[in-house]
């Protein structure tokens, strides 16, 4: 029987791809993205799903279905940061097109993405230098879609948790992008205090495995931090977390300041 086994909420703030030149107001997320990474070694997952809020799609979902996922990204918005950025990791075509078929099946307009030229964005490729340094886990990487409501995220989530089960994988579920959103100049600038406090208590909501009063809460949290990706990627990972009817305990690695926005990095572990 497939299981997701936990979530992680990770950061990719372009300033943190190089980390031996990261600034020092990085060094916290850093520190808790290694955590992150330590506890994939102690999970050995058999595959990884992640939903990169730069991965951005208009009207429908995408889920990369490679074998393996390799190339060079140079980030759109900050070539001066990352540039060239080398990547080369396996995938699991296997559980990506069953994804797309139990989403199809849910009415979710999801499609394979597997062109040999598809390049990957940053918001992917900086957590997976983290989480598998060595490479040694496969990923499964899906869009995050701008026309679609909230809600068709809660949907498009029950679809993967059906495949993972249906292949017996034992899956780590990973959101990638910020939660506060109100973006400034000044990358060591910190959301506003109210946001900061809206941040914290949907990370206590999520660690305290209150799901059901974190996705009530979600709407609200969108519309007032500007929550990155429009919140979506964390009702992906609310739906799937949900699915899995373990109870959940987690744990705020880190939390630090990207140019205003607010990042979490937090892993939510089944009790027991």
């Amino acid at each position: 029987m497939g299981d997701i086994i936990a979530g992680f909420c990770a950061t990719h703030t372009p300033r943190i791809a190089d980390e031996a030149n990261a600034p020092e107001f990085t060094r916290e997320l850093i520190a808790g993205m290694h955590e992150l990474g330590d506890l994939v070694d102690t999970l050995r997952p058999d595959a990884i799903v992640m939903i990169s809020t730069h991965w951005f799609t208009t009207f429908v979902h995408y889920v990369a279905c490679h074998p393996r996922h390799k190339g060079y990204v140079t980030a759109l918005e900050c070539p001066d940061m990352i540039n060239s950025l080398p990547y080369d990791f396996p995938g699991d075509p296997e559980l990506g097109r069953l994804m797309v078929k139990k989403g199809d099946e849910r009415g979710v307009p999801v499609f394979v993405a597997d062109q040999p030229n598809f390049v990957f964005d940053y918001g992917s490729v900086v957590p997976v230098r983290y989480l598998t340094p060595r490479n040694d886990v496969p990923f499964v990487i899906v869009s995050l879609t701008a026309v679609c409501p909230l809600e068709e995220y809660y949907t498009w989530g029950e679809a993967v948790a059906a495949a993972i089960r249906e292949l017996r994988r034992r899956v780590l579920v990973v959101t990638s992008g910020s939660f506060s959103h109100t973006l400034v100049r000044g990358p060591e600038r910190w959301p506003l205090e109210e946001h900061q406090k809206l941040d914290r208590e949907l990370v206590g909501l999520l660690c305290e495995g209150r799901l059901d009063e974190a996705r009530a809460m979600l709407p609200w949290f969108v519309e007032t931090t500007r929550a990155e990706g429009w919140g979506k990627h964390i009702a992906f990972l609310l739906s799937l977390l949900g699915a899995s009817g373990h109870a959940l305990k987690g744990k705020l690695h880190a939390y630090g300041p990207s140019s205003g926005s607010g990042n979490p990095v937090v892993s939510l572990l089944p009790v027991g």
